[in-house]
C-alpha cells in the first residue's frame, strides 16, 4: 500500500464515514421529531394498519427514531443505533410500506425500496463499526 492509499483510508474514516452516518440519520431526526411533534397524526396512521395502542406505538417510534438518530449521527453507539434503527424498520416495512397490499400502487413499492436502501446503509454501518471495534 502506498502512502497516499494509505492517506486516503484515513480521509475515508476521519470525514467520509462520519458525513454517511449524518446523511443516513437525517431522515430519522426529521421523522422521529415530526412524529413528537404531531403524534395524533403519527397515531392515526398507525390505527390505519390495525395496531393496538396507536398513540403510544407513535410516541415509542418517535422516541426510537429521535435517539437512535441522534447516537448514529454523532458516532457514540452507532452500531447499536443502526441496528435499533434497523429492527425499527422491518415492521415498518412490513406493515405500512408493504407492495404486496398495495398491487399496483407505484408510491407504495419506492417507498418500499427507500426503506430496503435505508437498511442497507444502515445494516453497512453495523458492520463497520464491529469491524472497526476488531481491529
Amino acid at each position: 500500500m502506498t502512502t497516499s492509499d494509505a492517506a486516503g483510508r484515513d480521509a475515508d474514516r476521519r470525514y467520509g464515514y462520519p458525513a454517511a452516518r449524518v446523511m443516513l440519520a437525517a431522515i430519522f431526526l426529521l421523522t422521529g421529531w415530526d412524529k413528537l411533534a404531531d403524534t395524533r397524526d403519527a397515531a392515526a396512521d398507525i390505527a390505519e394498519v390495525g395496531l393496538p395502542a396507536p398513540f403510544l406505538l407513535a410516541v415509542v417510534a418517535g422516541v426510537v427514531e429521535l435517539v437512535c438518530g441522534v447516537l448514529l449521527a454523532v458516532g457514540w453507539k452507532a452500531a447499536w443505533a443502526a441496528g435499533g434503527l434497523l429492527l425499527f424498520l422491518l415492521p415498518v416495512t412490513v406493515l405500512l410500506e408493504n407492495p404486496l397490499a398495495a398491487p399496483g400502487d407505484f408510491g407504495t413499492l419506492i417507498d418500499f425500496l427507500k426503506n430496503l436502501a435505508i437498511m442497507g446503509g444502515l445494516l453497512m454501518v453495523a458492520l463497520w463499526e464491529r469491524r472497526s471495534a476488531s481491529d
